[in-house]
């Protein structure tokens, strides 16, 4: 009886396993433009997060997507039309965004960008998200 009911609990388990099939759908950072301004030598990281999942207007919830610089104490987050900006000394860096909800490491959207002095520059992320 030991062996049948340790069967019957084996095919359980492969059976649940079998069903966690996750699916990335993967989404993007695009660079949209850079422009001078005066900035007091400054630079600004500004742009929108759209969700890859929906299509068309939708409501953003206030900060559900977190927005950093890496290796550095920069971040923040969307207002409730998913925009964001961050402003920075000049210098190279790695923006990342993600959904505050979600801490996949695959669905963290990044963009390595080199910032000069008094540039605003527009990156857009395209937010992926999981099919199970």
């Amino acid at each position: 009886m030991k062996k049948f009911s340790f069967i019957i609990i084996f095919m359980i388990l492969i059976v649940n396993v079998s069903c966690l099939k996750r699916q990335f759908i993967e989404g993007r950072a695009e660079l949209i433009s850079t422009t001078d301004t005066i900035l007091n030598d400054s630079s600004l990281i500004y742009g929108h997060i759209y969700r890859l999942n929906l299509e068309g207007d939708y409501h953003y919830w206030e900060n559900e997507f977190e927005i950093w610089l890496e290796n550095t104490y920069l971040r923040t987050t969307n207002d409730t039309n998913g925009y964001y900006s961050i402003k920075t000394k000049p210098g190279t860096y790695t923006i990342k965004c993600q959904s505050a909800s979600n801490t996949r490491e695959r669905l963290i959207e990044e963009m390595k960008v080199e910032l000069n002095k008094n540039t605003k520059t527009q990156i857009d992320f395209y937010i992926g998200y999981t099919i199970e």
